[in-house]
């Protein structure tokens, strides 16, 4: 037996001894593993709702978070809904989460590329009536001869790979209105398209702009995005919003959109959830399983290091636990000091924090998908170090916050950098965003560079 495999095998029987009876709680840090369960863990962070929409009224949608933010939870959510995988939605669900064809065909037209994407579109939207029909044979009882026909028409031009990798079909915008028409045939409302996993492609990790010109065939072609019948999903990276902003061709004005943003409320929910869930109600939060002190931080912790997201907050859980079992002598079941150190110092080296992102106009930061709000002091202050490439002299950066530096005392200066602290760091005690320089000065770290239109 390996070394990894003695921890891992010594982390089991740890995690059954203490009541995790459903296995590890911070084991995937991706809702596309965690179907089975997801339901009962999920967290609204506030536009579910919204975002699913009235499938009798559908509207493309824009859902915006930063990578690790909760949108790919919100995506599966929606599906689950949907047929065919669940029926408390009238609506079909089709997932677009992998995009081959169109970084295999460069040199594309925009109209190709548009063509190209709703040939894939059509391929999955037919597999999707075929589960839809294994699951609920029902359904085809309302379905006539000539819609029969389309069907039967529609396969035959768009379930071979061929159509979508070699040669796009020719009239996908018509074939795309007329499956339309046939699902609503089929007695259901609508068709929900899920575009996700756009930042996740090796050709668009991090580079929001290619992430834009991936889709922009289908967001620039506004009766698509309008289409009676049909709604558009687009979850996209945080990042990207800056470049769509200045983007003429795409109608933002007629598009909704909405951010998936977490502050430490909504993370404290996500960790109860999980520890109920996979302790089946037994464990709501991991100051049961600590030591004093660290039973009394412990959760406050974790949540302040997981910087409004909710896969670091997973990933360092899951440090947490497996440093536990590395460490553990004896009969110790609970979760030592030494444990949350070791882990955090990984976690640390492993996983650099998120940038500080600073509102050009609007008194507030973001940090990964934590929004935070400042006073306008706070936020002058912030935006003046900003500006200073994040590097600015004591009383440069006086005059430019305070527009003079006659009566600012040093311990005036001293409570902003608390209160500012107090929101934007893990610990303010320990700064890792917002640092001081021998006195001389301060410094912004981890500063987002912005987005060039």
């Amino acid at each position: 037996m390996t070394a990894g495999e003695a921890l891992s095998q010594k982390l089991e029987q740890w995690l059954k001894a203490v009541g995790f009876v459903k296995g590890n709680p911070f084991a995937t840090a991706n809702a596309e593993d965690e179907r089975t369960f997801l339901p009962e863990c999920f967290v609204d962070t506030g536009h579910y709702f919204s975002i699913l929409g009235d499938p009798q009224k559908p509207q493309t949608t824009l859902v915006l978070a930063p990578r690790g933010g909760g949108k790919t939870a919100y995506r599966v959510m929606l599906e689950q809904q949907c047929y065919p995988q669940g029926a408390l939605v009238n609506a079909l669900a089709i997932p677009y989460l992998t995009f081959d064809p169109l970084f295999e065909n460069q040199g594309l037209t925009l109209r190709e590329r548009l063509h190209c994407h709703l040939s894939a579109i059509l391929c999955r939207g037919l597999q999707a009536i075929a589960d839809t029909t294994a699951r609920y044979p029902e359904i085809l009882h309302h379905v006539t001869a000539e819609q029969l026909q389309t069907l039967n028409s529609l396969r035959q031009r768009y379930t071979s790979p061929s159509t979508v990798r070699e040669s796009p079909a020719q009239q996908p915008l018509e074939d795309f209105t007329a499956f339309v028409h046939l699902v609503q045939g089929m007695g259901l409302d609508s068709v929900y398209v899920l575009v996700d996993r756009l930042d996740e492609q090796p050709e668009t990790a991090d580079d929001p702009q290619a992430v834009i010109d991936l889709i922009l065939p289908l967001l620039a072609h506004l009766p698509l995005m309008e289409l009676s019948g049909a709604a558009f999903k687009f979850f996209l990276p945080l990042t990207a919003e800056t470049l769509l902003q200045h983007t003429p061709k795409v109608r933002l004005d007629r598009l909704r959109r909405y951010w998936v943003e977490w502050d430490e409320a909504l993370l404290s929910q996500l960790l109860e959830k999980r520890l109920t869930t996979f302790s089946e109600g037994h464990i709501k939060s991991l100051g049961q399983l600590a030591l004093s002190p660290l039973s009394e931080t412990i959760d406050r912790d974790l949540i302040r290091w997981a910087n409004g997201s909710p896969r670091q907050l997973l990933r360092l859980g899951e440090l947490l636990l497996l440093e536990h079992a590395r460490t553990m002598q004896g009969d110790t079941l609970l979760l030592a000091s030494e444990a949350w150190e070791g882990a955090l110092t990984r976690f640390q080296h492993e996983f650099p924090p998120p940038t500080l992102r600073i509102d050009p106009i609007l008194p507030r930061a973001r940090i990964g998908a934590r929004l935070i709000e400042l006073t306008p002091l706070e936020h002058k202050f912030l935006l003046a170090l900003h500006q200073s490439r994040g590097w600015c002299e004591k009383e440069a950066l006086i005059l430019k916050v305070w527009d003079t530096t006659e009566g600012v005392t040093d311990q005036a200066v001293s409570r902003l950098v608390r209160r500012i602290r107090e929101k934007i760091e893990p610990l303010p005690g320990a700064p890792i965003y917002l640092l001081t320089e021998h006195n001389q000065g301060f410094r912004l770290e981890y500063l987002e560079e912005p987005q060039a239109p």
